[in-house]
């Protein structure tokens, strides 16, 4: 008991103030989709790709990526945590089979974007659901980007259309 207490003690410690996070799986994925998701604390768009970009009103937005050139040419060069995720993803138009989705809110500093679940739609279409998890200052004029990066593969094939839903705001984008 005593062990297992210490363990959990260091691997709390060890894993603590981590904001770069992975994810295998959604909570509730179909069986035939396989997920992979990070959380990344920032913006690594580049400026005229970025949520910020869009109307005040708009706080939730997304892109999708095909191939590897498209998606590094919508981030920044020093956004190294997206990049190594968008390296070790084996993109359709490159001969694999996954398209990645980059979901951005704008949200109070002190949340973390969590990918809920993944489910279909309709016909070659998905809807990817995402929560904001953590504390919320209330200060609601000081939003910060939160971005949550989205490689999915579908044993049917590439999906046509995802919408991602994140707090009940919704982004829809064709892949």
């Amino acid at each position: 008991m005593y062990r297992r207490a210490v363990v959990a003690g260091a691997l709390a410690v060890a894993t603590a103030g981590c904001t770069d996070r992975i994810h295998d799986l959604a909570a509730s994925t179909p069986r035939d989709i396989a997920v992979r998701s990070r959380y990344v604390d920032d913006d690594p768009l580049v400026p005229e790709r970025s949520v910020r970009t869009q109307p005040p009103e708009l706080l939730t937005h997304a892109l999708s990526f095909r191939s590897a050139a498209r998606a590094r040419g919508a981030l920044l060069a020093d956004a190294e945590r997206t990049l190594s995720f968008v390296e070790s993803t084996p993109f359709v138009d490159d001969g694999g089979e996954a398209v990645l989705v980059i979901a951005q809110r704008l949200a109070p500093p002190g949340i973390d974007v969590r990918l809920g679940s993944v489910s279909r739609i309709g016909d070659r279409a998905l809807r990817v659901a995402a929560d904001e998890i953590g504390h919320r200052p209330g200060d609601e004029d000081d939003l910060a980007v939160h971005t949550l990066l989205v490689r999915l593969t579908d044993g049917r094939g590439p999906p046509e259309r995802v919408v991602v839903s994140i707090e009940g705001d919704r982004a829809g984008v064709t892949i």
